[in-house]
């Protein structure tokens, strides 16, 4: 299934790594470890909370709500993402100026998984982790 959506990405040698993650029910679907179902269920769209049915309402207040947001915020794109354009990016950029970005090439939609090296260094940048002192470092605007 990952193969047919992600043609590019090699297969790997073993699955091994995601049995330590994933158990198999006796119906033969898996499930995550803490006992999350992960899938798509195209009934989050007929829920109680759905975004596309109150429309511009609720997209008012999300915008309201990223745009009153004061805590440091760092979005890690995947420069080939098919879920978050980089447009998509941008616009939540400019809600929330003190956003900082990095944009992943090479990464899809999943950057720890596509490229976790990038990721990481992304994240230890953006905690400070190289500083020594502990002080928040600013990563770097644009592609890694």
């Amino acid at each position: 299934m990952v193969a047919a959506y992600l043609p590019h990405r090699a297969k790997p040698r073993s699955t091994d790594g995601s049995r330590k993650n994933l158990k198999q029910r006796a119906d033969g679907r898996w499930y995550w470890h803490w006992h999350w179902y992960w899938h798509w269920d195209p009934r989050f769209l007929d829920g109680p909370r759905r975004v596309d049915g109150a429309g511009d309402a609720v997209l008012h207040q999300l915008e309201q709500v990223a745009s009153d947001l004061t805590l440091p915020i760092l979005l890690v794109r995947g420069g080939s993402s098919d879920v978050v354009s980089l447009e998509s990016a941008e616009a939540f950029r400019s809600l929330v100026p003190r956003a900082q970005m990095v944009d992943v090439s090479g990464a899809g939609h999943m950057v720890s998984g596509d490229r976790n090296d990038a990721f990481a260094d992304a994240i230890l940048d953006f905690l400070g982790a190289d500083a020594g002192n502990g002080a928040p470092q600013t990563p770097p605007q644009g592609a890694l």
